[in-house]
């Protein structure tokens, strides 16, 4: 007979949501505290103040240990705030990581329950045998190997935890009153509080649901199905459902467990490269990726060839994707850098959703003009050089200064490729992270072998040369003129008595012009005088191509001129 889950009565709720709410509110305080400082300190210019992070630390050890007893939801939201670089520092962002292993899995008796309930039929009459002790336990769910009755196949089984749906939504809830208590009495124009729970709450249904898991490792297997350095286990269609999913067992060797791989003679080198090439195809190609990749969730798959080594995933719950329009305004974030253009970088940025309402731009600008004039001129031979922690490092401090936030979908990037750096760099110090990189990241901008010369760095140069001024000469221009025609702009010519129109005489000499037939014509003239005056600085710095193409300009401009006497 099966036996039903018992739901969480009235006064364990009660009980719950106000140890919830007391461990977020004082958590969640200190966060938007420290926050708070260093965002205003850098407002009055003082780059120097750091957040407090040895306070910060130690409220999240206490976070970490009351999730640790709460379980569920606590476990995830530590998770996902360890992926939030835009919230806390380095330091206390490593406090977090190691939730995902302190894990304590739910008694046997609840899997049979759960696997009973869902499949309406005694769990002897689906599976031969199943393991009692549990191969992974996580915050939403815990693995079981088992062999299927039917097919004698060896599977992994993976079930939810007890009354998941009901304790989601009672932690979401008080999350949600936290954030709303927080919101309404101080101002958290800086920090995106609102941005962060509805982030968290779309991620955690995704998860929760192993239909949409089971459609995750579909994908993934159509993915790399050409592919025979990577592979994705099987899914049975026949026992998927939304809180059991039955999935291919994969035997092998975890890619931190190096001495396993060493006495396997594994070509270590060789794994860390299949797995990062892995990873950036899903990135810069695909589109779709998998988005926890701690060294449990990916295997050397056991019968490996040493040196041809097979690199299995596990786990399809956490998975992002970068759209098409995500990729354009990537691709314009890169052309920023180059030509180190913090403006278009912060409108690519805005349009991805990484700098909220109520963000100071002109601020975020400043702070991004920073970054790039330290890595200016840094050429591509210096980059393989650099330390991509010292890289990470910078990044953090611009990010947590600044009133940014991450959108998940790139905080999943982030902590996908962090993860990769450790693993990588683990498996074979020599690795060249960004030698891997740069076919897949010249594809993905457009900089492939169709549209370069010799070399990436010959490319940079020449646009970082001959496209700078075209870049951001229309958007000068442009706001010249709305300043103009808004009449924010009142025009000064010095010594200028020929100039038609009518004069009138400022204290410095100088003459207010206004020109006949409004603003229209005013708008051509500046346009006009701008563009020539581009034209003939840019050929005479031997600047030919965008040179003539504003002087083509400015004539056009001037037959408008004419034809609107």
């Amino acid at each position: 007979m099966q036996k039903k889950i018992p739901r969480v009565n009235r006064f364990s709720q009660l009980v719950r949501s106000f140890r919830v709410v007391r461990l977020l509110l004082w958590t969640l305080w200190v966060i938007y505290r420290e926050r708070r400082r260093v965002v205003k300190a850098r407002e009055r210019g003082n780059y120097e103040v750091q957040p407090n992070t040895d306070v910060l630390i130690e409220v999240l050890v206490a976070f970490r240990q009351t999730a640790i007893k709460l379980g569920v939801l606590m476990i995830k939201l530590g998770q996902f705030m360890s992926t939030r670089a835009d919230l806390l520092p380095e330091r206390a962002l490593k406090v977090l990581t190691s939730l995902q292993d302190e894990v304590p899995p739910e008694s046997f008796e609840h899997v049979v329950s759960a696997i009973e309930a869902e499949y309406k039929k005694p769990v002897g009459e689906i599976f031969s045998k199943i393991e009692t002790q549990c191969a992974a336990a996580a915050s939403l769910g815990q693995v079981h190997k088992a062999v299927l009755a039917k097919t004698g196949e060896t599977v992994a089984v993976k079930v939810q935890r007890p009354n998941i749906d009901q304790l989601v939504m009672m932690d979401l809830n008080s999350l949600r009153f936290v954030i709303w208590v927080i919101t309404k009495f101080v101002d958290t124009s800086f920090i995106d509080l609102k941005g962060f729970y509805r982030e968290f709450r779309r991620t955690v249904y995704e998860e929760v649901d192993f239909v949409t898991e089971a459609a995750n490792a579909k994908r993934f297997k159509e993915m790399f199905k050409d592919d025979r350095a990577i592979y994705i286990p099987t899914v049975y269609e026949e026992y998927i459902t939304r809180r059991v999913l039955v999935i291919e067992w994969i035997d092998g060797i975890k890619l931190n467990d190096y001495a396993a791989l060493d006495a396997a003679k594994i070509d270590r080198l060789q794994v860390a490269t299949r797995t990062v090439n892995a990873y950036f195809y899903q990135f810069f190609e695909a589109g779709f990726f998998h988005a926890d990749p701690h060294p449990g969730n990916i295997f050397v798959k056991a019968g490996s060839s040493p040196d041809e080594p097979v690199i299995a995933f596990l786990d399809f719950g956490m998975v992002g994707s970068i759209t098409k329009g995500m990729k354009r305004s990537l691709r314009d974030i890169f052309l920023g850098f180059i030509t180190r253009d913090a403006h278009l970088m912060v409108q690519a940025l805005s349009r991805l959703g990484f700098i909220g309402e109520g963000a100071n731009p002109v601020a975020i600008e400043k702070a991004i003009a920073l970054i790039l004039e330290q890595y200016h001129g840094v050429t591509l031979a210096q980059m393989r050089e650099l330390e991509m922690d010292d890289i990470a490092q910078d990044m953090i401090n611009l990010l947590y200064g600044q009133p940014f936030h991450i959108p998940a979908q790139f905080a999943f990037t982030g902590r996908a490729i962090g993860t990769l750096l450790g693993v990588s760099t683990g498996l074979a110090p020599d690795f060249n992270f960004i030698e891997v990189a740069i076919p897949y990241a010249r594809a993905f901008l457009g900089l492939d072998a169709n549209s370069m010369r010799d070399t990436l760095q010959e490319v940079l140069t020449q646009v970082l040369e001959n496209g700078k001024v075209l870049l951001s000469l229309p958007r000068s221009v442009e706001s010249l003129i709305t300043r103009i025609d808004s009449g924010q702009m009142e025009v000064k010519l010095a010594n200028l008595p020929q100039v038609r129109g009518r004069r009138g005489r400022n204290g410095n000499g100088g003459a207010s012009v206004s020109i006949p037939g409004g603003s229209g014509r005013a708008s051509l003239f500046f346009m006009f005088l701008a563009s020539m005056g581009s034209g003939v600085y840019l050929t005479t710095t031997h600047l030919d191509i965008p040179g003539w193409f504003c002087l083509g300009l400015a004539a056009v401009t001037a037959l408008g001129m004419l034809f609107r006497r």
